[in-house]
């Protein structure tokens, strides 16, 4: 479909889609990372994206991450079937705002849609339009977001204990965060499975007393209690003095162990939330959660594997059922603007996940963070752009280029 009238920013002259660059790129937490339930060593000090340069004849490019796979031959042959086209023709546009993916690119588009990261990104640009305006809002001025770095920290450093995730939580809250997401499942493989356990609420009950009681404590065990819902309930039915506001991947996603625990809280009066959802690929796997009962209140299919499009449709789908969602973000910090634009869009997006991440290769500009919510700037696109004699340091002798 063509632009509708109105989207292409009054001084831009028609553009096409000359080359698409990749480069690996390294991010850096802002602090050692220890480990969860599932790894085999800490998480360190860095992680690796691959960074896409969508560059157009108009001198504008777009500016974006790839999901979690690096890129295969399959991805450098359908990338290539954007080269020469309008960035404004990749998508469907209504009244000014992106609808869907254009016919044309639908397959490709689908298959890769991590590329919504760069694209919109494109588009905001040449239409003279933040990102957020192209998916809706604005739903809020200022987004809510958490500190998810807080994971084995009393594993790995066994001379603190208990005590070097309270510093963590302790630090976040300095720092202005009013929520932390701390890992839980030491039992699934770094301690024996009742050793675990009992750490994992002593660990709830300490930061809680450290962090007071307004600081929103979320606990994740990464599907530690696979075919354990009797721990599962143990560690929850123990700790829900301290208010736990969301319990996420508890379980394998199962409507059966979904509905019982569910019924268990209830009779219990425990009203945390359940979240899941960062292993969904689609937001439709999310319907046997949400209806006829909403077993997950809180969805959280990955922002990068999702893109924007279908965590937007994600979140009316949780909307529709009366739950939220919070789109999954790690390693990443393009992943963190991209959720602060849904959650500036879309009311049913309430927060998002930061990772406490940035890159030398990338500079983020007009994002204010205070009082644990950052404002989104106005400028257009997803207002990142590349440090280029960085660039040239570090990537361009192992960028590839599509054109």
């Amino acid at each position: 479909m063509a632009a509708a009238p109105g989207l292409r920013a009054a001084s831009r002259k028609p553009a096409r889609i000359v080359s698409v660059a990749l480069a690996a790129i390294q991010g850096r937490f802002h602090k050692f990372v220890a480990m969860n339930s599932y790894d085999r060593a800490p998480k360190g000090h860095t992680y690796e994206n691959t960074l896409v340069r969508v560059r157009t004849d108009a001198g504008v490019e777009g500016i974006g991450v790839m999901g979690y796979p690096r890129p295969d031959a399959d991805f450098l042959t359908a990338v290539k079937t954007l080269i020469g086209a309008d960035p404004l023709a990749l998508y469907e546009m209504r009244e000014g705002r992106i609808a869907g993916r254009a016919a044309a690119h639908a397959d490709v588009l689908s298959r890769y849609r991590h590329l919504d990261g760069p694209l919109f990104d494109l588009i905001g640009k040449l239409a003279g339009k933040p990102v957020w305006q192209l998916l809706g809002g604005p739903a809020r001025d200022r987004v809510e977001v958490y500190d998810g770095t807080l994971y084995f920290s009393d594993v790995w450093f066994k001379d603190r204990g208990v005590e070097a995730v309270v510093e963590e939580a302790v630090e976040a809250r300095r720092s202005g965060y009013r929520g932390v997401k701390l890992k839980m499942g030491r039992g699934s493989r770094w301690m024996s499975k009742p050793a675990g356990l009992e750490r994992d609420i002593a660990v709830i009950r300490a930061v809680r007393k450290a962090v007071g009681p307004e600081t929103k404590i979320l606990a994740d065990p990464n599907n530690a209690f696979r075919n354990d819902l009797e721990g599962a309930w143990r560690l929850i039915s123990e700790t829900a003095a301290e208010r736990v506001h969301w319990w996420e991947e508890v379980l394998p996603e199962s409507v059966g162990a979904y509905t019982e625990l569910r019924a268990r809280m209830r009779k219990a009066g425990i009203g945390a939330l359940i979240a899941d959802g960062e292993n969904v690929t689609s937001p439709e796997q999310f319907d046997p959660y949400l209806f006829p009962a909403r077993l997950m209140d809180v969805l959280q299919m990955d922002i990068r594997t999702g893109g924007f499009l279908d965590n937007r449709e994600m979140a009316s789908k949780a909307a529709a059922a009366g739950g939220e969602a919070v789109p999954h973000n790690w390693g990443s910090q393009v992943g963190l603007l991209m959720g602060l634009h849904l959650a500036r869009a879309v009311k049913a997006v309430p927060a998002a996940e930061d990772d406490r991440s940035t890159c030398d290769v990338l500079r983020a500009e007009g994002y204010r963070f205070s009082g644990g919510c950052y404002t989104v700037p106005d400028t257009p696109g997803l207002s990142v752009r590349v440090e280029e004699d960085v660039y040239r340091e570090k990537c361009r002798a192992v960028e590839t280029v599509v054109s």
